[in-house]
């Protein structure tokens, strides 16, 4: 019979659904329970014969997770144990303390850990003291091997329904206070019970966030489940200790940043956290490509420098482009990006002598000397041709060597040889006429030494009198070839 009552107790038509009771995060329980105990010994064996409300116990218990297969239990049960049957009776209260360890079917090996019913099995040690009510028996205590069976139904997290019976199996022949009339040598007893367990210690949440510290990767800072009990200041998915701006949401990529113009550059190292930009430039956009970015650039879909604050120099002369007065040609800003390559104030487009000094009023050029002036109103007066000809008079040659001096010793100067005729004769004669003589003085300079370049010959015919060609002396002077020196 007894291994049917265990046979009883195990059985277990278990469904894979349930709650876990005991575990390493709710380690500590208290059960309250009551039960009914029957005894078996020299005055007859109860144990098949329950009297539910006339041996009725009670009981309190402790139980200790120690892992997936193992408890600790400790259990106190009080009750009045007796013989219920038959003509020699006897009656002693009892104190049972259990002390066992208990193997959990609900391991993970042969149940799964939340199954919805978790049977046990256990055994261990067990004093008993059995006092009181019948006084011709002796008060003793008795030691026994508890043979514990049973089962809980976990209801939720912190509550079981727990059902067990136990076998105690004692090493004393006096409780019932008769030896010799059966064939055993001790006297045994059994105790069924239900009751209800409570969790004392649930899982440790050491910062209150609703989350166990075994699964907290942040157990003493308030977090949420999303990150794993770890704090999340502004919400965007990644924790506080990972996230560069905790207080301002961002992207995983960005270290937790906010990239607000979306160039990969995290705003708080973004100079520029609104426009697109590079590295190079702190976040800063460099439209046209001149290193120079937009923000310090007054000219930014132009190529520049930074000398001319990111605009076009094409001279480069500092001035950009768009106050240079000359863009083309290096300058100073005294003369608006102009150049004055001779340094006499007077810059070089309004310069008829750009490489040698001069004075405004000779448009740049330098004054020729008087003693210069002088020779060559002396050689212009002695110029003379020999009539209706081209040929240079043999009374002017002497002259003319002179200003082959004047020109050989001051290299800059440069001769315009104008020549011109009076009125009579042929219009087309007297332009040709006026030019052969003009290019006579030349051509008499050049093979003195004096180059080409330096002298320009052009004959004017009739076109250009200085004075009336009605009088005989009027003609002459209008028949002539003038020197003009200068040096532009």
């Amino acid at each position: 019979m007894k291994k049917t009552l265990f046979l009883f107790l195990l059985v277990i038509g278990i469904s894979s659904f349930g709650v876990n009771a005991q575990t390493s995060e709710n380690k500590t329980w208290l059960s309250f329970n009551v039960g009914n105990h029957q005894y078996d010994g020299d005055l007859g064996n109860e144990m098949t014969a329950f009297d539910i409300l006339k041996d009725v116990s009670g009981g309190i218990g402790v139980h200790q997770y120690l892992n997936k297969s193992f408890n600790f239990n400790y259990a106190l049960n009080y009750g009045l144990l007796d013989t219920d049957y038959g003509s020699n009776r006897f009656s002693k209260y009892f104190l049972n303390n259990n002390f066992t360890a208990h193997f959990n079917l609900a391991n993970g090996i042969v149940l799964k850990e939340d199954s919805w019913i978790q049977p046990f099995v256990g055994t261990g040690a067990s004093l008993t003291y059995f006092f009181g009510e019948q006084e011709s028996i002796d008060d003793n205590v008795s030691f026994a091997i508890p043979i514990v069976a049973g089962f809980d139904i976990p209801v939720s997290e912190g509550l079981s329904f727990e059902l067990k019976g136990t076998y105690n199996r004692t090493f004393n022949h006096h409780i019932d206070g008769v030896t010799g009339l059966d064939e055993q040598n001790h006297d045994d007893f059994f105790v069924a019970s239900f009751g209800l367990k409570f969790r004392l210690s649930g899982a440790k949440d050491s910062d209150n966030d609703g989350i166990k510290d075994k699964e907290d990767a942040c157990p003493q800072i308030p977090g949420s489940v999303a990150t794993n009990g770890c704090p999340d200041n502004d919400n965007d998915g990644i924790i506080n200790s990972k996230d560069l701006c905790p207080e301002v949401p961002g992207s995983a990529v960005n270290r937790g940043c906010a990239d607000s113009d979306g160039d990969s550059i995290v705003d708080f190292e973004d100079a520029c956290p609104n426009i697109a930009g590079s590295l190079e430039f702190q976040g800063c956009a460099d439209s046209d490509g001149d290193k120079i970015p937009d923000g310090n650039d007054l000219c930014p879909n132009v190529k520049g420098s930074a000398t001319t604050d990111g605009c076009p120099d094409d001279d480069g002369d500092g001035i950009k482009n768009s106050v240079d007065l000359c863009p083309a040609f290096s300058g100073t800003a005294e003369f608006g990006g102009c150049p004055d390559t001779d340094n006499d104030g007077i810059i070089d487009k309004e310069d008829d002598c750009p490489t040698l000094k001069g004075i405004k009023p000779n448009k740049g050029c330098p004054e020729v000397s008087a003693d210069v002036k002088l020779k060559m109103d002396v050689i212009f007066k002695n110029l003379l041709f020999a009539t209706n000809s081209a040929n240079i008079d043999a009374t002017s040659l002497d002259d003319l060597d002179e200003l082959i001096k004047i020109m050989s010793d001051d290299e800059d100067l440069r001769l315009s040889i104008e020549g011109h005729t009076d009125n009579r004769g042929n219009n087309e004669y007297n332009l040709e006429l006026s030019r052969l003589r003009a290019e006579a003085v030349k051509q008499y300079l050049v093979n003195g030494g004096i180059s080409a370049s330096r002298i320009n010959a052009v004959g004017y015919g009739e076109t250009r009198p200085i004075t009336t060609n009605e009088t005989a002396n009027g003609r002459l002077k209008n028949r002539r070839v003038e020197l003009n020196i200068s040096y532009k």
